[in-house]
């Protein structure tokens, strides 16, 4: 029944996040070309890369605090809980700000051509401006299903699919926003899936996320990277 509990959620969860890339791909390839089509498909490798970072952390503090909740040390999984917001902070801002350096480059090295870097780099500004809340999202939503909340945790990984899905045709077709508007859609769609992982964790009296845990412990950190690596 356990089993059954977290693996359902978990596989709806992941179906959900698949359709991501091929909802940009539908609107971009109606809205702006075949081109950019192209263009979009060289960010994925970034994008996966990025989206790795978020759940190294997650994975890690996630068992982190499994650990702690069954051995009801609520103290110190808060404070593990603290460390990775503040450790996700700090990776998904400068992930965000040295791969904007260096875009055009990488995408270069993906394979880009004069013809497709203008569309992916369109599309990787704004979606690496964003970057961090990517970051904050996948981890804080590890910890949550960790913390014995996996329908939860689907219902905040169902939420930017849906949302991303409802606005990429606004902001292509009727905003002409383009390759900047799909990438736009889809931090919004994490921006509130963020904020509703926030919410939940606020509510929780076992696992309260509050301003006086965000103590960076360099020792959690390494603790967090070796679990989740």
């Amino acid at each position: 029944k356990l089993l059954v509990q977290y693996a359902v959620p978990a596989i709806i969860a992941m179906t959900a996040s698949s359709l991501y890339n091929m909802v940009d791909s539908i609107f971009i390839g109606h809205g702006v070309g075949a081109l950019a089509i192209s263009g979009l498909a060289l960010t994925f490798p970034l994008m996966n890369l990025a989206a790795a970072f978020g759940s190294l952390v997650g994975v890690g503090a996630a068992t982190l605090v499994s650990m702690r909740l069954g051995q009801r040390d609520y103290e110190t999984a808060q404070r593990i809980l603290g460390n990775v917001v503040v450790l996700n902070l700090i990776i998904g801002i400068s992930f965000g700000l040295l791969t904007l350096v260096f875009l055009d480059p990488i995408l270069y090295f993906f394979g880009a051509s004069d013809a497709t870097i203008g569309y992916a780099r369109e599309y990787m500004s704004v979606i690496l401006w964003g970057n961090v809340v990517t970051h904050m999202y996948l981890g804080l939503n590890a910890v949550l299903r960790a913390a014995g909340h996996p329908r939860k945790a689907m219902y905040a990984t169902i939420l930017p699919v849906t949302i991303n899905a409802i606005l990429d045709p606004l902001f292509i077709f009727v905003f002409h926003m383009g390759m900047a508007g799909a990438a736009l859609a889809t931090i919004t769609g994490q921006i509130l899936s963020f904020a509703l992982v926030v919410f939940y964790l606020r509510g929780f009296k076992t696992l309260p996320l509050s301003l006086s845990d965000l103590k960076p412990k360099i020792a959690c950190w390494a603790r967090i990277a070796a679990l989740g690596a």
